[in-house]
């Protein structure tokens, strides 16, 4: 798919762009990337400043888990410096990214601004705007985009030439966490770190993810918890969802149309694939693990029939089962959730269990890690 060029608006909206945001940004890059904002629902226009005018593409694509610095776990966003300049305009100055790092735990050194800030201004064509941040806090244009016709739970993003590790946009205001669909390894996922902020009088928030690879482009779909706990995709659309009641209060999500099983809770968000060709079980099956001084906490849950009922969970010599195989309804669906937890020692190899059966349909099912 090509982009569009509308060259009868492209001298109208890069002047009212450069107008409206004259007075708040005190440099313009004239080579300054041309993000693609990536939205579902409708294409819609972008202008870029110092560079062409094209419409938001749709791309196909898949993400594991995102990672992300603790403080991003409080369901209050952190303090961050806002704007409000006169006209309406709010402007979010993000946190700088966290430092990313590799399996053998150095740093990594990643391509793309350390730093990100988004204005809104509903009087402004365009009405939302993506810059850098100096160190020196000056701020540079890398493009605007618009937030017409963009519903009140959907989410939009940017990403784009030499920006291959780093996109940025906005979600609901009401969003508190949020994961991004990027493409599945046999590895599992790449790390991320991501950096939110809120945009005062308005229903958004500003939030930019940095990336250890290079799979900012192949983000296509992205999921949030909203503080009711529910749980829903870029349209804005409900996802299937339960809130489990173990310790971190985990609530999972089935994403059929993304083709994700995933959660989120005080320990982290997690996303996995639906392909269950590997599985023992045939069935999507999650199983998380969080260390906690020499004890390995560790959740067990999968995607399975309605009415199927739990069975066995033999445990490897030293581990503990602290909560009992249960299945809980995933509301809207014909499917339930069976789960469970363990404890065990943090040097123990391997899952904390032999084998996981349940019944369901009239015959026993078995699980092995």
């Amino acid at each position: 798919m090509t982009p569009d060029v509308f060259e009868d608006e492209l001298r109208t909206l890069l002047h009212g762009a450069t107008e409206a945001q004259s007075p708040a940004f005190t440099d313009v890059d004239t080579d300054a990337v041309l993000f693609t904002g990536r939205r579902i629902v409708r294409r819609r226009r972008m202008a870029v400043v110092g560079g062409t005018l094209a419409a938001t593409l749709v791309v196909g694509a898949g993400a594991w888990a995102i990672v992300r610095p603790t403080s991003d776990r409080a369901l209050e966003l952190p303090a961050t410096r806002t704007t409000s300049p006169v006209g309406g305009a709010v402007t979010a100055v993000l946190d700088e990214f966290s430092d990313l790092s590799g399996p053998d735990g150095s740093p990594l050194t990643t391509p793309g601004p350390r730093r990100l800030a988004v204005t809104v201004d509903p009087g402004a064509e365009p009405d939302l705007v993506f810059s850098s941040v100096a160190a020196d806090g000056t701020r540079t244009v890398l493009a605007g985009s618009s937030l017409r016709g963009v519903g009140p739970l959907a989410a939009t993003w940017g990403t784009g030439t030499g920006m291959d590790h780093v996109l940025v946009g906005v979600l609901p205001a009401q969003a508190i966490d949020l994961q991004l669909v990027t493409p599945l390894t046999d590895e599992g996922g790449h790390a991320s770190t991501t950096v939110r902020a809120p945009l005062p009088g308005t229903s958004w928030q500003a939030f930019a993810t940095r990336f250890a690879e290079p799979d900012a482009a192949s983000v296509q779909h992205l999921v949030w918890q909203g503080r009711d706990g529910s749980v829903h995709d870029e349209t804005g659309a409900v996802l299937p969802s339960v809130r489990l009641t173990d310790t971190a209060r985990t609530t999972v999500y089935l994403g059929k149309g993304l083709g994700r099983l995933g959660t989120f809770g005080a320990d982290g968000a997690t996303m996995i694939g639906l392909d269950t060709s590997r599985n023992s079980s045939g069935r999507p099956v999650l199983s998380t693990g969080r260390g906690e001084g020499a004890t390995m906490q560790t959740l067990f849950a999968a995607v399975v029939p309605a009415g199927s009922v739990p069975g066995a969970t033999p445990l490897v010599p030293g581990a503990t089962l602290t909560h009992p195989l249960s299945v809980v309804p995933l509301p809207g669906t014909d499917r339930a959730v069976l789960w469970a937890t363990f404890s065990s020692p943090l040097s123990a190899q391997g899952a904390p269990y032999r084998s996981i059966s349940w019944s369901e349909v009239g015959r026993t099912v078995t699980q092995t890690p």
